[in-house]
């Protein structure tokens, strides 16, 4: 993991749901049912994660960055030298296709005074070229010049629970490569804000399998060797929690990266705060769920079809907000330019706004 990620303390906030038709991105594991009165050996827990890991450990990879050669001449004026700043990263990454495809953090790549290097599992160094960064979800595509790799085998994050058992495997330090950690699913779509500017990773997995500097951009895999997310932060305040981009969320980026180039994203253009009993007692209201609108950005969806700060959104088309879906979950099941209505609280009043999505830019 990048360091700069290391000092951020986690704030956990919303959720965000986001489904995906799994086309080629997704494979399963078939097991064959066990015969009642067979001779079939079933496997322990622990075997059970063993095989997992075996399984995946292949198809993970390291990446380092070192910074790009300085084009000026050095004291001999020839040859060129190699700038002390912003200095060597590393972080982890996982083979999606057998064709050199790469998935990481975007975070770990986002550096472009850097090159990048990614080692596969039998040591062997590529290149790599960055494809597309995808910031809002912090996901990069990374192609080298490598064929017949193994890809990872993708499962569904919808489908996870909390307390299933999961491995997260990665460069822990930039020093132990497939160093492997063992926890289980302590909490889903959780929401973090790693910079401090207002921006948010949505829907991520929380697991209390360490994740350490370096593990950003590996695999966290289940029982069966599925990849469910992508390694991306630790929580610093010593809480020994980490979390994880679902993969769900990864293949719907890749596909939208292959097919056009880049993420579209729906963009509604407000600021809120979800009602939990905390602001329900601050802003003194009635509602025990909801998102408190905070500020409208001028010109965008929400301004265009007058939302107010100070509004208070309750549902979206025929969905309401609750404890196990918020707004963000509810959102993500929308894309760029969709209509959707928006079940509104204004001043004791309640109202339908029909909104078209913007696109985030």
């Amino acid at each position: 993991m990048i360091k700069k990620y290391q000092s951020y303390i986690i704030t956990i906030a919303v959720t965000i749901a986001i489904t995906f038709a799994a086309g080629a991105f997704s494979q399963t594991i078939k097991l064959n049912p066990i015969k009642p009165g067979s001779n079939t050996k079933i496997l322990t827990d622990e075997q059970q994660g063993i095989l997992a890991v075996r399984t995946a450990k292949a198809s993970v990879v390291n990446i380092t960055g070192v910074p790009k050669p300085n084009p000026a001449p050095n004291s001999s004026g020839s040859s060129p030298s190699i700038t002390a700043s912003p200095g060597q990263i590393y972080g982890t990454g996982f083979v999606l296709q057998a064709d050199g495809l790469i998935v990481t953090n975007g975070h770990v790549v986002e550096n472009a005074n850097l090159d990048y290097t990614v080692i596969l599992n039998d040591g062997s160094e590529y290149p790599a070229k960055v494809l597309n960064i995808d910031t809002f979800d912090d996901i990069a595509l990374l192609q080298i010049s490598a064929t017949k790799l193994t890809p990872e085998v993708l499962g569904d994050s919808g489908a996870l629970e909390t307390g299933q058992s999961v491995f997260a495997i990665g460069n822990s330090l930039g020093r132990y490569e497939n160093t492997v950690t063992r926890g289980v699913v302590s909490a889903l779509g959780r929401a973090v804000s790693p910079s401090g500017d207002g921006t948010r990773l949505r829907n991520l997995i929380q697991t209390d399998a360490a994740i350490n500097p370096g593990n950003s951009g590996g695999p966290l895999i289940n029982l069966a060797g599925e990849v469910v997310g992508m390694n991306t932060l630790e929580d610093t305040a010593g809480s020994g929690l980490g979390f994880a981009i679902p993969v769900n969320t990864i293949k719907d980026a890749v596909q939208q990266i292959k097919a056009f180039g880049k993420v579209s994203r729906p963009y509604l253009g407000i600021q809120f705060e979800d009602i939990d009993p905390g602001v329900q007692s601050a802003e003194n209201l009635q509602l025990q769920n909801g998102a408190l609108i905070t500020a409208v950005m001028p010109g965008s969806a929400a301004d265009k079809a007058g939302l107010l700060a100070g509004d208070i959104i309750v549902g979206i088309n025929n969905l309401t907000i609750n404890q196990s879906q918020n707004l963000d979950s509810i959102m993500g099941q929308f894309g760029a330019g969709n209509q959707i209505t928006l079940k509104i609280l204004r001043n004791g009043a309640n109202l339908d706004v029909p909104v078209v999505l913007g696109v985030l830019q």
